[in-house]
C-alpha cells in the first residue's frame, strides 16, 4: 500500500509547490497590472504599453509557446525513463539551435515591419480611432528585445521540469514579474520606454535565473542540428503542431485587443485587467496541476498502464473543476467589488472604470470551468503524444471568437464586454471538442464517467452562489475606503464558499477531502 501511495504523495507535494510558484507569480502579476493602470493610464499610455507586448510575444508562441508542454517534457521525460537521456539531448539540443536561428529571422523581420504588423493587429490605431501609434511602435521594437529571454527562458523552464526539478522552473517567473514591477514603480508615471528597457532587464534576469537551474542537465547539450534524428523528428512531429496551438492562444488574445482599439482610450487596459483576474485562478489550478501531471502522465503511457493513467487524469481534472466551478460562480457575482479592489487606488481609477472593467470580468468568468478543462486536457493529449488535436480545436475557436465579436460588436450594445463574452463562449466549444475527441482516440469518457460527481458540484455551487449573491446585497461597500471595499468582497466570498465546502463534505466528496488534507499537511509542515 505504501509503495502505491507514494507516488501520490510525491504528486501532491509537487502540485503544491507549483500551486505556491504560480499564486506568487500571479500575485506578483497583479501588483504588475495594479501599477499599470495606477502609474501609466492616469499617463495615458497604459494601452499602447500593454499592446507593444503583441509581437514579443508572438515570437515567444511561435518558438517555444506550447512545444514546452508537447514536446520538451513528454519527450524527454519518455527518454528519461527509458535510460536513453542522450538520444532525447539530440533531439533537445536541435531544437534549441533551430528556433535560435528563426527567432533573429522573426525578430529582424518583426523589427523592420513593426509598422506593417500593428496595422493589423492594432486594426483601430490604423483608422486613428484611439492611440499613440508612434509610441506603440517604439515600445513594440524595445519589448522585441526581451523576446529572446523569455524563449530560451522558457526552453530552460520545460528541461527542468523534464527532470522533475519544478521548483526554480515555478518561482522564476516571481523573479521577472519582481523586476517588471520595480521598472513600473520607478519610471512608470515618468516614460513608457524606460520602463519597456526595465522589463528588457527583467526578462535577462529571469533568463539567467532559469539556464542557471539547468546548466547541469546540459552535459549531453551539443551546437549541432541532429536534423536526422530519429529523437528530433519525434520532436518536431509533436512541436510542430503545438507551437501552431500556441499561436492560436496568442491570435486569440490578439483578436481581442485588436477590437478593444476601436473603443475609447484606456479600454484595452480594462479589458486586459480582467483578462488578467480571471486567469489568476486558472493558474493556480489548472495550469500548476497540470504542470505537475504531465510528466507522470507521460511515463504511465510510456509505461503502458492505462488504469493508472485514467486515475491520475480523473483526479486532477476532479480537483480542478471543483475548484474552478465555485470561483467562476462567485467571480461572476462580485465582478465589479472585485475590479474595486484590486485596480481602483486613490484618484487612479473610477466607478466608470470599475463598471467597464466589471462587464468584462463577467464576461470572462464563465471561461474559467472551460478553459481549466482546456488546460488539463491539452495536458493529457500531449502525454499521449498527440498534439494535432489542441491545434484543431484551437483553429476552430479563432473562427468563433472572430465571428462572435463581429456579432457583439456590430449588432449589440455590450461595449467592450461583448469580446470577453466572445472568448467565453469560444472556450465552450474547444472544451467539448477535446473531451469527445479524447474519448475517440483513448475510450476514456470523461463526461459519462464523472456525471455525477458533476451534478453533485453544481448543486452544492447554486446555494453557494445565491448566499453570495444575499450577502453582496446587504455588504455594500463605501466606495472610498480600501478597507470598506475588502470587507465588502470577502464577506460574500467567503460566505459561498465555506457554504459550498460544507455541501460537498456532506455530500462525501473525496477530492475535498483531499484538498482539506492537502492545506492541512502544508500547514503542519509549515511549524515544524
Amino acid at each position: 500500500m505504501d509503495s502505491i501511495q507514494e507516488p501520490s504523495r510525491r504528486l501532491t507535494g509537487v502540485a503544491t509547490m507549483v500551486m505556491l510558484g504560480t499564486l506568487l507569480s500571479r500575485i506578483t502579476g497583479f501588483l504588475r497590472n495594479v501599477l499599470i493602470t495606477t502609474q501609466m493610464k492616469p499617463m495615458g499610455y497604459s494601452d499602447e504599453f500593454i499592446l507593444a507586448f503583441t509581437l514579443p510575444d508572438l515570437v515567444y508562441d511561435l518558438l517555444a509557446g506550447g512545444a514546452i508542454a508537447a514536446a520538451f517534457i513528454p519527450i524527454l521525460s519518455t527518454y528519461l525513463t527509458k535510460g536513453k537521456e542522450r538520444t532525447g539531448w539530440k533531439a533537445i539540443s536541435t531544437f534549441i539551435n533551430l528556433s535560435v536561428i528563426l527567432m533573429v529571422i522573426l525578430e529582424i523581420v518583426f523589427f523592420v515591419f513593426t509598422d506593417s504588423f500593428l496595422g493589423i493587429l492594432a486594426s483601430g490605431y490604423r483608422e486613428g480611432t484611439s492611440g499613440d501609434k508612434v509610441l506603440l511602435i517604439k515600445l513594440t521594437r524595445i519589448l522585441l528585445l526581451n523576446a529572446p529571454f523569455m524563449m530560451l527562458a522558457g526552453q530552460m523552464n520545460g528541461i527542468l521540469n523534464s527532470y522533475k526539478r519544478f521548483a526554480i522552473a515555478a518561482f522564476g517567473p516571481v523573479i521577472y514579474n519582481i523586476c517588471t514591477i520595480i521598472s513600473i514603480a520607478v519610471f512608470g508615471a515618468k516614460s513608457a520606454e524606460l520602463t519597456a528597457w526595465g522589463v528588457v532587464a527583467g526578462g535577462a534576469v529571469f533568463f539567467i535565473i532559469q539556464f542557471s537551474g539547468a546548466f547541469r542537465h546540459f552535459v549531453y547539450y551539443r551546437p549541432k542540428l541532429f536534423l536526422r534524428s530519429n529523437a528530433f523528428s519525434k520532436l518536431m512531429h509533436q512541436a510542430i503542431p503545438s507551437l501552431i496551438s500556441s499561436t492560436v492562444i496568442e491570435v486569440n488574445v490578439i483578436i481581442s485587443r485588436s477590437y478593444a482599439t476601436f473603443y475609447e482610450s484606456g479600454m484595452v487596459t480594462l479589458l486586459n485587467n480582467a483578462n488578467r483576474t480571471w486567469q489568476l485562478p486558472l493558474g493556480i489550478f489548472a495550469q500548476s496541476i497540470g504542470i505537475a501531471l504531465l510528466p507522470t502522465l507521460s511515463e504511465q503511457y510510456a509505461s503502458e498502464n492505462p488504469d493508472e493513467f485514467k486515475r491520475v487524469l480523473y483526479n486532477g481534472l476532479k480537483t480542478v473543476f471543483l475548484l474552478s466551478l465555485v470561483t467562476s460562480v462567485i467571480m461572476m457575482i462580485l465582478s465589479d467589488d472585485i475590479m474595486r479592489v484590486l485596480f481602483k487606488w486613490g484618484e487612479s481609477g473610477s466607478e466608470y472604470d470599475v463598471f467597464y472593467g466589471g462587464l468584462c470580468l463577467l464576461g470572462y468568468s464563465a471561461t474559467l470551468v472551460f478553459s481549466s478543462t482546456i488546460a488539463m486536457m491539452t495536458r493529457a493529449f500531449y502525454s499521449i503524444h498527440d498534439s494535432k488535436t489542441p491545434l484543431y480545436g484551437g483553429v476552430f475557436g479563432i473562427v468563433v471568437l472572430y465571428l462572435l465579436n463581429a456579432v457583439f460588436t456590430k449588432h449589440t450594445n455590450i461595449g467592450i464586454a461583448g469580446t470577453a463574452l466572445a472568448y467565453s463562449i469560444s472556450a465552450f466549444f474547444i472544451m467539448m471538442i477535446y473531451l469527445l475527441t479524447f474519448k475517440k482516440k483513448t475510450g476514456i469518457d470523461i463526461i459519462t464517467d464523472n456525471f455525477v460527481y458533476i451534478v453533485k458540484a453544481v448543486l452544492a455551487a447554486i446555494p453557494a452562489g445565491l448566499i453570495t449573491l444575499g450577502l453582496k446585497l446587504l455588504v455594500r461597500p463605501d466606495v472610498g475606503s480600501k478597507l470598506s471595499q475588502i470587507l465588502a468582497l470577502c464577506v460574500p466570498a467567503v460566505g459561498g464558499v465555506g457554504l459550498y465546502w460544507l455541501i460537498l463534505l456532506k455530500l462525501k466528496t473525496p477530492e475535498i477531502t483531499y484538498i482539506n488534507n492537502l492545506v492541512l499537511s502544508r500547514l503542519r509542515f509549515g511549524k515544524r
